[in-house]
């Protein structure tokens, strides 16, 4: 009885896993030896994770007895495919040094251990039925045995340039559209994590835009890594936009999704995840201050904070930076044609946006209003402006997009 059965176990895969691919061969060893031992399915899984971690070394286990043994099984698994890898090989010269075992007495141990590999013959990696050494299925279930080629890779060769995006077997309805973008990559790769297949698809010349279809078919897959130049990154530091992206390639009126009419929304820069519309309640329009205005001081002027505003934009839209459909020229010609002061009562096309209760820079406002032969006053705080209709958004939107050479029959569009 194993002790300690994951590192034990873990020892064994870690050799078999040093050349980067497993054979059918190796991984019907290593089950055969799961039950020899009496080690638990999860046991089993738990030591394949530690091996793929890249944390593990290897350690001997229990008693002298029991690290020969565990080095016997090494070499048994590093010997089922009849090739010993210079990788394997120097692992299994490290263990020896562990557990003090000599040259001599390592080539005695793996002289018996091929003679007994050569009594066994191929062991099915799905049955674990014994098989001849010559055959090519199992005789038992007619799984596939070795054949030149047929080895199954362990871990990825994750290029030191360009992109490279893997993902791993899923049920998800977009699975299919992604496995196939992938495999049409050049040096796409598969490999066994455990018990999932994952893939790497691989874009060498590192341009975001040729990797989008991919990203926007996994987006509601969780397992997937994200690499650039060799080094991981956050998925969401750089595919945040995907899903948006994806939703606009299928929306009716592109352009007008990014606006976001199609919510019955309206914003100005051209980016619905910025979350700051053209509406009478946006918080962004009381960026800003009161100043007074006129010789004597009497009117009051709003003066836009448009280093506020622009510092919002930006954070908003940080996780949506690489979406190639984002234009931050507009923008900042948005930000360039917005009014830098307006001066309530004399521009029709603003008001105060009120509130009901005194806040840091909110001026009390008292408004006389004649209604029905009744006069009456309206008291309340003001905060920020509000606009009065989409007359000065078109303005800013046609003047935006005439610099940037944009037809602006899609501002009218836009605004109607």
């Amino acid at each position: 009885m194993i002790t300690e059965p994951i590192p034990f176990l873990a020892n064994i895969a870690l050799v078999a896993h040093a050349d980067g691919t497993l054979s059918s061969n190796e991984l019907g060893q290593l089950e055969a030896i799961r039950k020899e031992y009496g080690i638990k399915k999860g046991e089993y899984q738990s030591s394949i994770k530690l091996v793929e971690s890249g944390s593990f070394m290897l350690t001997p286990i229990g008693s002298f007895a029991d690290q020969v043994k565990n080095l016997e099984l090494i070499i048994r698994v590093a010997l089922a495919d009849s090739d010993l890898d210079s990788s394997e090989n120097e692992l299994i010269k490290t263990f020896c040094s562990l557990i003090g075992i000599h040259q001599e007495q390592l080539d005695k141990i793996m002289k018996e251990v091929l003679s007994s590999l050569k009594k066994t013959g191929k062991i099915c990696p799905t049955c674990g039925a014994e098989n001849t050494d010559e055959s090519l299925f199992c005789a038992k279930c007619g799984k596939g045995l070795d054949t030149p080629g047929s080895e199954i890779q362990v871990r990825f060769e994750i290029p030191k340039s360009g992109i490279a995006i893997e993902f791993a077997d899923s049920t998800a309805a977009s699975f299919p559209k992604a496995f196939e973008l992938a495999s049409k990559t050049l040096g796409f790769q598969k490999c066994l994590k455990g018990k999932k297949m994952w893939y790497l698809a691989i874009f060498p010349n590192g341009n975001l835009t040729e990797a989008l279809p991919l990203a926007e078919a996994l987006s509601g897959i969780r397992n997937k890594n994200y690499y650039m130049n060799g080094e991981e990154k956050q998925w969401e530091d750089v595919f945040g936009f995907a899903w948006c992206s994806s939703q606009r390639n299928t929306a009716y009126r592109p352009l007008e999704y990014c606006f976001g009419k199609d919510e019955n929304r309206i914003n100005p820069w051209g980016c619905k995840q910025a979350r700051m519309d053209w509406t009478d309640w946006a918080d962004w329009l009381c960026y800003g201050r009161w100043e007074k205005a006129g010789l004597v001081g009497q009117k009051i002027h709003w003066q836009f904070d448009k280093d506020r505003i622009k510092h919002e934009l930006a954070t908003r839209l940080f996780r949506f930076r690489f979406c190639p459909f984002l234009n931050t020229n507009l923008s900042e010609l948005v930000l360039k044609y917005l009014p830098d002061k307006i001066l309530i009562g004399s521009d029709p096309n603003w008001g105060f946006h009120e509130t009901y209760s005194e806040v840091p820079g909110a001026i009390k406002i008292i408004q006389k209003e004649n209604k029905s032969g009744f006069s009456f006053s309206n008291e309340f705080w003001a905060d920020g402006v509000k606009p009065k209709g989409l007359d000065v958004l078109g303005d800013i939107l046609i003047r935006a997009f005439n610099e940037l050479k944009v037809e602006t029959d899609s501002v009218m569009a836009l605004l109607k």
